[in-house]
């Protein structure tokens, strides 16, 4: 089996949406025990569900390997008893707006008056201070402000987002490692201490292919559709076939050659002009022009074959069922069944980083435990990590301490 190098660790999740849950995905699927502490009524994305069981998909895929809590944080009680878990955990984990923890008397000095061991993991649209802070962070809004969404579209026509929610989830493989790394400090000096990662930091580096020639030259490529940033690349694009599109990237002079050659296009493989970067550049058009018209005679799979035994790279344009349903999902682990009470099998997402023996092909991890109901854990929680018995957990519920007296006891 995988190893799970994060066993031991307890870590309170305060996640919403994607970022700060999918950091806390992370966690787990390294065998950190993760304790999601929702508000009454439950995060936002729970509050979503359109469908049986009361959580949204997207809950359900970020939220397996996890146990439940509900705390008031905002009643006194509540808080209390969060700061009791603190003082027995490893790491807090949240993606609030700057300033909320602050404002619910549960800031960094508090923590770590707490527990001197404690790593505060915060996930943030913007570093607090930023001029961008006061705009509020979604990953729609970071694509806008980071330069994404301006060089994603066709040059004729408005910028657009991208369709993944590539700032959310930049930022929540960053804060996993941010975490890793405090870990280790943990090690040498004995101290917790906080960390912090804004998507808008995270996703900077994905631009590289268009912010390196403005850095270097004072060129911005624009918005370039399918095509490369780099002019000389061509072809360069998506391509229609008879059932469906291919991705072809021709970057390389010695890419150029064997797709002339694969093409058998005597045109192509003819022309000295175009054995170079340069010369490509300047018939980028009439390229895409001549590969279109090879490949739209032919089947995908026979344009990826010809290509692919040509060292060309390639691969087909899937639809999003072809890419979901790929076998390939669940045999390394990227989605793994779950039975979710009130949905029947699901599927929620696995995590990429796995720790697997040499040349393991395949994944080799324990089963997943469902996603959590609403406060599911919450009196096991107080019990085990806290040793409150039922009496005292019935105080606390008179006393708000996991929302207004008429909500429903924790389970």
């Amino acid at each position: 089996m995988n190893a799970r190098p994060l066993e031991g660790l307890r870590v309170l999740e305060l996640g919403q949406v994607y970022n700060g849950p999918y950091c806390g995905l992370l966690l787990a699927a390294q065998g950190a025990r993760v304790i999601k502490i929702e508000p009454p009524g439950g995060e936002i994305i729970r509050r979503q569900a359109v469908s049986p069981g009361g959580a949204s998909y997207s809950f359900l895929m970020l939220n397996a390997d996890k146990l439940g809590v509900v705390l008031d944080l905002k009643n006194p009680h509540g808080r209390r008893l969060f700061l009791d878990l603190v003082a027995r955990s490893d790491i807090v984990l949240e993606n609030f707006a700057s300033g909320v923890l602050d404002r619910l008397g549960l800031g960094w000095d508090v923590l770590h008056t707490v527990n001197k061991r404690l790593i505060l993991a915060s996930g943030r649209g913007y570093r607090p201070g930023s001029e961008w802070e006061r705009f509020g962070a979604m990953d729609f809004t970071v694509q806008a402000i980071s330069g994404h969404m301006e060089i994603t579209g066709f040059p004729d026509q408005p910028p657009v987002k991208a369709g993944a929610t590539l700032c959310d989830m930049l930022g929540s493989t960053h804060l996993f490692a941010a975490i890793l790394l405090a870990l280790r400090d943990l090690e040498r000096t004995g101290l917790g201490r906080p960390v912090e990662v804004a998507m808008l930091d995270a996703t900077f580096p994905a631009l590289m292919a268009y912010s390196s020639p403005w850095l270097e030259r004072g060129i911005d490529p624009g918005r370039t559709g399918n095509r490369h940033s780099v002019p000389g690349s061509a072809p360069y694009g998506i391509y229609p076939t008879r059932d469906g599109w291919v991705a072809i990237m021709c970057v390389t002079d010695a890419h150029w050659a064997s797709f002339a050659r694969m093409t058998a296009d005597g045109e192509l493989a003819g022309d000295a002009t175009l054995a170079r970067q340069p010369g490509r550049h300047a018939r980028r058009p009439w390229i895409d022009e001549r590969t279109t018209r090879w490949s739209a005679g032919l089947e995908r799979s026979k344009v990826l074959e010809l290509l692919a035994t040509g060292g060309v790279p390639c691969a087909p344009v899937r639809s999003l069922p072809e890419a979901v349903e790929d076998p390939y999902m669940l045999e390394q682990g990227l989605l793994r069944w779950v039975e979710v009470e009130g949905r029947g099998r699901v599927r929620v997402l696995g995590s990429p980083i796995q720790l697997r023996a040499p040349g393991a092909r395949h994944a080799d991890l324990p089963p997943p435990t469902p996603p959590p109901q609403l406060g599911e854990h919450t009196a096991h929680v107080l019990s085990e990590v806290l040793g409150l018995d039922e009496v005292a957990q019935a105080e606390l519920a008179r006393n708000g301490a996991f929302g207004p007296e008429d909500a429903p006891p924790p389970v």
